[in-house]
């Protein structure tokens, strides 16, 4: 993922530090996904300006922890919401972004987003499931 790309499209934040970043996977109660962590050196959460939030580093443990996300789908982090009720999470070993309603927070309920969060921000330009069905 390029910065120049992003910053195309959005307005970032300041990228988190990455001593900053380890510091916070050796004291963490879970793992970042690596994908997501690479996200965080460029810029430190995201508002789309639409419907999607991707969380900043300091939001990530507690919204994990409010939700319960390890708890209902283990192996799984929260990165972001779609301002509506659906949860954006991600699986440790794998690149996918997955889309699941927070009152369900249930694996079979999960639809897949995008490829890579390089893909949900670039070529489908931060539009979650529910707004690129909207166009269609």
């Amino acid at each position: 993922m390029e910065k120049s790309t992003l910053e195309r499209l959005y307005k970032l934040n300041p990228g988190v530090d990455p001593t900053r970043l380890e510091k916070r996977e050796k004291d963490g109660a879970f793992d970042i996904p690596k994908p997501y962590r690479e996200f965080l050196k460029l810029s430190d959460g995201l508002y789309t300006g639409q419907e999607l939030v991707l969380l900043e580093l300091a939001d990530i443990e507690v919204r994990n922890s409010d939700y319960e996300v390890q708890a209902y789908l283990p192996g799984y982090v929260m990165i972001g919401d779609d301002s509506g009720g659906t949860a954006l999470v991600m699986k440790l070993d794998e690149s996918g972004v997955y889309e699941v309603d927070m009152g369900v927070m249930d694996i079979s309920e999960m639809e897949k987003s995008a490829d890579s969060l390089d893909q949900l921000l670039i070529q489908f330009e931060g539009k979650t499931l529910s707004e690129r069905n909207e166009n269609q």
